[in-house]
């Protein structure tokens, strides 16, 4: 237990005042709060080494340990910065600006063809919701009660309603109305301009004009046609529903490109197809290609912070600006990084398919481990499934289509919410793989019973309330079976990192770690270093099972794979 209460009471007061640490009183204010951190600091550092000494802690020590050397890794990766090609910045924003007026311009072409003049804002929810499905919200609280939409006590969203179809299609009808197509027509009070000029008694104008009484500032009344307006898709259940109608979410929005292509809706698949590459678009230009911008010295070096504890899983994250979070190889913005030396080169070496990897490891289910030494490509086997096709009719577009899917099942999806050959897809991925099938049932068994999932590194992740429901799921399943396929993962690359940054130190390179992203290590590669910085990447990454089972006493079923680039940028 802390004894020692930090003396905030000494400093609050003169901060407030305008008073920094300079102008205080050294002996009388600045030495007491300072010895009272130090002494605060440490009895929590006594009190975190005793809760490592209990029995149920003891598996966290080796990844204590982990972080704390990845902690020193980070540091110099951190230090030693990206360079940055402000032309081919200049040159990908430019190519991002014009495909997003591009994208708007064609979007509200559909908007208008599927809506008449009902004006739609693409940056309001509510107005693509009632565009896509064709029903807008009577009344949003009595919305919000038939969905059981908002935030429960815990702080987590409220779980949506169990209901069958015939009860959610009579939810639908009573908290929603169809729309329909408009023709407008112009306000003769306002002429249009949804302003008007008043007068004063003197007869002198007001100085601002005045919301138009009898438009309400619209400038136009919308006349119905009595046709259905816009793409008229429908929400499949309650999990669809949002505060704004029902939801138009990236996974949503990928949920009813599947629907529209089955009906044949080319309209409903060209805007939803737009409409979600205009978001990342404009993800793109706001978060990377504005946050390199901003954060770039005038050295051109760009020194990202990495942040170890702040996801759920133990992956990192990153900010200012936030590289994690970047699309993998062939995402424009890479262009701009760059090696600083003068004919050096960018070098990326990737875990191949780790996270299937990692779940045929932590399952031990046969058919994933023939499946990886065979090389099977799981993403064609997907194709044959969901498209009831043969192999050999797998085409490269058929294929790049279901990737999606690929891998969804081993991450707790069950295809709630898909069309039926997808839903059939999810169940023939558990009959395929039944070890998977069984080590889930196992991580939400053990759930069940003292609330902890733990990983062969000894990473725990802990759910104390974990329930079962009537559909025999539990709460918080994706993420019970998703966690340690991620967490475990993020330790073998975190691992690899730190022997890496072993390696770099011993070997005094010139070349330098700038970046770990995804299952992946980024070097500027120095010319003279070329097949030095491979080695050393290839020593590192394929070398960690070795280690990992020598810290963690784990003995590993599976080789892993790693791939090895180099280019004159990180587009590579």
């Amino acid at each position: 237990m802390i004894r020692t209460q930090k003396k905030s009471d000494l400093v609050d007061d003169l901060f407030k005042s305008g008073v920094g640490f300079e102008a205080m009183p050294l002996h009388d204010v600045v030495i007491p709060y300072a010895e009272a951190d130090v002494k605060a600091c440490g009895e929590i550092y006594l009190d975190q080494i005793n809760d490592y000494a209990k029995p149920s802690n003891q598996s966290l020590v080796p990844i204590r340990d982990l972080s704390n050397e990845m902690l020193l890794a980070l540091t110099q990766i951190e230090r030693n910065g990206i360079n940055v090609d402000q032309e081919a910045l200049n040159a990908v924003k430019h190519e991002f600006t014009v495909e997003q007026k591009q994208l708007t311009k064609r979007l509200y072409e559909i908007c208008e063809e599927a809506m008449g003049d009902t004006p739609i804002n693409l940056n309001s929810n509510a107005d693509v919701s009632s565009l896509v499905y064709s029903r807008k919200v009577i009344d949003r609280h009595m919305h919000k009660q038939v969905f059981n939409i908002g935030i429960g006590p815990t702080g987590k969203p409220l779980r949506p309603p169990r209901m069958k179809k015939t009860e959610f299609a009579k939810a639908v009808r009573t908290t929603t109305e169809v729309v329909k197509k408009t023709v407008a027509i112009c306000c003769d009070t306002c002429d249009g301009r949804g302003r008007i000029q008043k007068y004063k008694v003197n007869g002198d104008p007001y100085k601002n004009l005045t919301k138009c009484p009898s438009c309400g500032g619209v400038g136009a009344f919308y006349q119905s046609t009595g046709k259905t307006a816009g793409l008229k898709l429908t929400p499949k259940d309650p999990s669809y529903a949002s505060v704004n109608g029902f939801k138009v979410d990236k996974e949503t929005l990928a949920l009813l490109i599947d629907e529209a292509e089955a009906k044949g809706a080319d309209l409903a698949v060209e805007f939803l197809t737009k409409y979600s590459r205009l978001n990342a678009v404009s993800v793109y230009l706001d978060s990377f290609v504005k946050g390199i911008e901003t954060w770039t010295r005038s050295t051109s070096l760009l020194h990202t912070n990495f942040n170890q504890c702040v996801t759920s899983t133990g992956r990192l994250s990153s900010s200012n600006p936030n590289f994690q979070n970047q699309p993998k190889k062939g995402f424009p913005i890479r262009k701009c990084v760059v090696s600083r030396f003068q004919g050096g080169s960018i070098t990326e070496a990737d875990f191949v398919a780790l996270e299937w990897r990692c779940a045929g490891e932590l399952s031990r289910d046969q058919q994933i481990i023939a499946d990886i030494e065979n090389k099977k490509d799981i993403h064609s086997q997907t194709a044959t499934i969901i498209h009831r096709c043969k192999p050999e009719e797998v085409s490269k577009d058929l294929r790049a289509s279901v990737k999606r899917w690929t891998f969804s099942p081993l991450y707790g999806g069950i295809g709630a919410g898909t069309e039926p050959h997808i839903q059939a897809y999810f169940k023939a991925f558990f009959k395929i793989y039944t070890g998977l099938a069984r080590y889930h049932k196992k991580l939400t068994d053990g759930v069940l019973l003292n609330g902890i999932v733990e990983t062969p590194s000894g990473r725990q992740y802990y759910w104390p309330n974990a329930k079962r429901f009537g559909n025999g799921r539990i709460s918080n399943q994706t993420q019970i079976v998703n966690f340690p396929v991620q967490g475990f993962g993020n330790d073998l690359v975190q691992l690899s990192v730190v022997r890496a940054h072993r390696k770099f130190i011993e070997t005094q390179l010139q070349s330098l770690l700038i970046l770990t992203v995804h299952d992946s290590i980024v070097v500027d590669t120095h010319p003279d270093e070329v097949e030095q910085v491979n080695e050393i990447l290839t020593w590192a990454m394929s070398g960690v099972l070795e280690e990992a089972s020598q810290r963690w006493g784990y003995n590993f079923a599976l080789p892993l794979a790693i791939d090895i680039e180099t280019g004159s940028s990180w587009l590579l």
